[in-house]
Formats: C-alpha cells, structure tokens, sequence
C-alpha cells in the first residue's frame, strides 16, 4: 500500500491489484482507507498470500478481521498507512538507481579530494 500519508477523511493512495492478475504492488487506486485482503493456512498460519489490495471510501478503524474459509484464515485489514512487505517485490528501478547515483558521486569526491591531498603532499615534500 502507498505511503501518502493523509489526516483522517482526507484521501490516500493505494495499490489497487488482484493477485491472479500477477504482483499486487502495481495498479493504484485512492480512497480514505487502504483494504488489503490475505490468505493463510488454518493449521500452521504459514503461506500467507495477498489476494487483493484496494481502497475504500468509508473511513474504517484501523484493524483486522480474521475468518476461517475451509482449510484457510482469511483476513481483511483496513489501513491508514501501511507499506507493502519487504519480501513482496523489489524496490521500483527509480529508487535504486538514484541511490547508485549517490553512491557513485560520493566515491567520485572521495577519490577527488584523497587525490588533491596526494598531490599537495608531493608538491611540498617531493
């Protein structure tokens, strides 16, 4: 889910996404309130899967509702602002390559600043 943080009634932005339509961190969609549905196994809880994500327009405490549905828990949370797991996918491309950049101009002035100071030495002493 988005991480546009908003005062309550005002809107936020959310994934809107379906897992059988592929990931469910793309797709956007904004309302009051992030909707996240999951699966899990009833026996050990494990095998959790997001099935849906979208938004709702009704303000809704922040909390989750748990079922039982055959041999699996389904949950329904209702969320203000909430991240997406870490495992869920990859950061998007824009984000690691700005901090690439970053990287790479940091060593860049390293190395530039280690090579005046190398150079004033000889300059002195040599």
């Amino acid at each position: 889910m988005s991480t546009e943080n908003s005062i309550a009634g005002c809107a936020i932005i959310c994934y809107d996404c379906h897992s059988d339509q592929g990931t469910c961190n793309e797709g956007e969609c904004e309302g009051v309130v992030c909707i996240k549905m999951e699966t899990s196994n009833k026996d050990n809880g494990k095998n959790r899967r997001t099935i849906q994500k979208s938004c709702g327009d009704e303000h809704e405490e922040v909390a989750c509702q748990q079922s039982g549905f055959g041999s699996k828990w389904m949950s329904r949370c209702a969320l203000i602002d909430a991240g997406l797991e870490p495992s869920s996918a990859a950061p998007p491309p824009g984000q690691f390559t700005q901090f690439a950049l970053l990287i790479a101009i940091l060593v860049f002035v390293g190395a530039s600043c280690s090579l005046i100071v190398i150079a004033t030495i000889c300059v002195q002493f040599c």
